[in-house]
């Protein structure tokens, strides 16, 4: 069965309305989203202490017509070992039908994370084994994802396969190890995936992360010219946590851009450690937290445009990840501000 709501929601997790009795806001907030040039989506990780009956409400609510939905066994808001079942395929079908919603994207990052690791300790809460029995399970993962991706007729599926070796981050003296050993790996391990996702019609994007064998624009190019027919996924907010430019890092992509997340960002700057929830590092540089938009340092106005210029035609997701707002406050808060930025319908340009 598809995962069902808690009677009582969690601190910081709304009650929902009933079936059918969505709001006036959020069915005109639906309409105009559809009718701009960019699609707004969100992602449901940060929903699945509510269940996928839950999740979608919310999205419904919010207005959005189209979502990411996790498929990672943590996450729980489908059954992990029915992925590739034919009536769990139609039960979220009718589920997003009921709540006027479409699943544009099919992800897993932590499952998948063990294709390539690391297979120590730190995947040991998705797998307690061998390093062998560890990839086999990404693997299976990774497949199974993309079997739900066609079954629920998602255009995409966004996986997170891992990385290998981090230490090939530094160059080493004496030694020809670089970073383009674990493109290759990549590319290896990804082969079976992406000969499924092309037999049944889908399309595997993956997301620069500092976990990832993509980490910045430079790997994301070499991981683009290594593999054929991979799409990009991209999170201005991963990328300026390590220190790049979140609006060049949306540039120039062209068709291999095919979906956007969005959420803001705090970096630390004292020389103490920072108060406060949601802190974390991504690598040895200052700490940094996540935020709604509109609460951190991003020029998502700048953003937006950028994509725009570009032509991007596809879907800005936004990803609930601010520990200090409640989860349908933090979703309605980037939902409103990503609205004032993206056209309602054509332009009519200057005036003068």
């Amino acid at each position: 069965m598809t995962g069902q709501p808690h009677e009582r929601a969690p601190r910081g997790v709304p009650r929902h309305r009933q079936p059918g009795t969505e709001s006036a806001a959020g069915r005109t907030h639906a309409r105009a989203d559809e009718a701009g040039p960019i699609r707004l989506g969100l992602c449901l990780a940060a929903l699945a202490p509510v269940g996928l009956s839950g999740a979608l409400r919310v999205a419904r609510d919010a207005g959005v017509g189209v979502v990411d939905l996790p498929a990672d066994a943590h996450f729980a808001l489908v059954d992990r070992g029915r992925l590739t079942d034919p009536g769990l395929h139609r039960e979220v079908r009718e589920e997003c039908a009921a709540a006027g919603v479409e699943v544009g994207c099919v992800s897993n990052s932590r499952d998948t994370q063990l294709v390539l690791g690391p297979h120590g300790p730190h995947t040991d809460p998705v797998l307690v084994g061998t390093a062998e029995a560890k990839r086999a399970h990404g693997l299976r993962a990774a497949l199974d994802t993309v079997r739900l991706a066609a079954g629920l007729g998602a255009p995409l599926a966004r996986l997170m396969l891992g990385v290998p070796d981090l230490a090939r981050w530094l160059s080493w003296s004496g030694s020809d190890a670089s970073w383009q050993d674990n493109v290759d790996a990549w590319a290896l391990a990804a082969r079976p995936i992406l000969d499924l996702a092309d037999a049944v019609g889908v399309r595997v994007v993956f997301e620069p992360h500092p976990k990832q064998v993509a980490y910045d624009p430079a790997s994301a190019r070499a991981l683009l010219s290594a593999v054929s027919g991979v799409r990009l996924c991209l999170d201005p907010a991963n990328l300026a946590a390590t220190g790049h430019d979140p609006v060049a890092a949306v540039r120039g992509w062209g068709e291999r851009l095919a979906a956007v997340h969005a959420k803001d960002l705090q970096r630390w700057s004292g020389s103490e450690s920072p108060r406060g929830a949601g802190w974390s590092r991504y690598g040895p540089g200052p700490a940094i937290r996540f935020r709604a938009l509109g609460a951190g340092e991003l020029p998502w106005p700048a953003i937006v445009a950028a994509l725009l210029d570009d032509d991007y035609r596809g879907v800005i997701y936004v990803e609930h990840e601010d520990a200090l707002l409640p989860t349908e406050q933090g979703i309605t808060t980037s939902l409103a501000l990503l609205r004032t930025l993206i056209p309602a319908g054509p332009a009519q340009g200057r005036t003068w």
